[in-house]
């Protein structure tokens, strides 16, 4: 398929229609998507979650922030940790924004995405762009999206800085954010690897929310919503230095 061919699906996308036969159909997808990631995470490599209770205690609208080193961060983590409570309720599934150009590159696969709740985003479009502004959309009427504050996958593996936009995403909606960092997922499936490994040691931990009522109370530009991306950061880097100490401790 062209670039071309590829922009007329995004150009042409719009946000589905989630009917009963929709939420239906998503769930069905989700749960086998969700079997496959836990053979995957669970039995074919060695993973451990911390913090899930704050996921099952915690209630929407919220953004789920992590770090990000894999095409498939999304569905690694969230397939493990919302699965059961997006169960009996499909607003507890999270959207998450993908790349359309990977994503969205036939008919059938962005039948696919839709279903397993993604917004496709356009690469070097920036923080304005239409897909964006559902973003803030779904959060407003109560859902949760999964963001990456670093705006692209890290080549090393260690934290970036965070971008602009998640910060005017919960400026503008006003919601708070769950933080969660991950290590072990990008020697499972480096850059430009489409096939996932086995054996890998892969840990994730989630932390307690980040609320922003400071923030919120300062003007609406780009300084306050580096500051509220730089705030979200922090907290990453905290669940990195929480998840080794808790590592060590194990092994102790």
């Amino acid at each position: 398929m062209t670039e071309e061919e590829k922009k007329k699906i995004v150009d042409h996308w719009k946000t589905p229609k989630e009917t009963v036969l929709f939420k239906i159909i998503a769930k069905a997808l989700t749960f086998l998507t969700t079997l496959a990631f836990w053979l995957l995470m669970y039995v074919l490599n060695n993973t451990r979650l911390y913090g899930e209770k704050i996921i099952r205690r915690e209630s929407a609208p919220y953004v789920f922030a992590s770090n990000h080193t894999t095409m498939f961060d999304s569905g690694f983590i969230d397939c493990n940790a919302f699965f059961i409570k997006s169960f009996f309720s499909f607003k507890y599934m999270p959207y998450h924004t993908p790349e359309y150009g990977n994503f969205y590159k036939n008919a059938i696969l962005a039948w696919y995405m839709n279903h397993v709740k993604c917004i496709p985003l356009e690469r070097g479009k920036g923080i304005d762009q239409f897909a964006q502004k559902i973003v803030s959309q779904k959060l407003k009427e109560g859902n949760i999206v999964h963001i990456f504050p670093e705006g692209t996958r890290s080549r090393t593996g260690e934290l970036l800085q965070g971008k602009a936009g998640v910060g005017k995403r919960i400026y503008e909606s006003r919601v708070k954010v769950i933080p969660c960092y991950h290590e072990g997922m990008r020697k499972m499936l480096p850059v430009g690897s489409f096939i996932p490994g086995i054996g890998n040691k892969i840990r994730i931990i989630i932390g307690e929310p980040i609320y922003f009522d400071e923030y919120l109370e300062m003007e609406n530009v780009p300084e306050t919503w580096k500051k509220i991306s730089d705030r979200i950061m922090e907290e990453i880097i905290k669940l990195k230095e929480k998840l080794h100490d808790l590592e060590a401790e194990r092994h102790a």
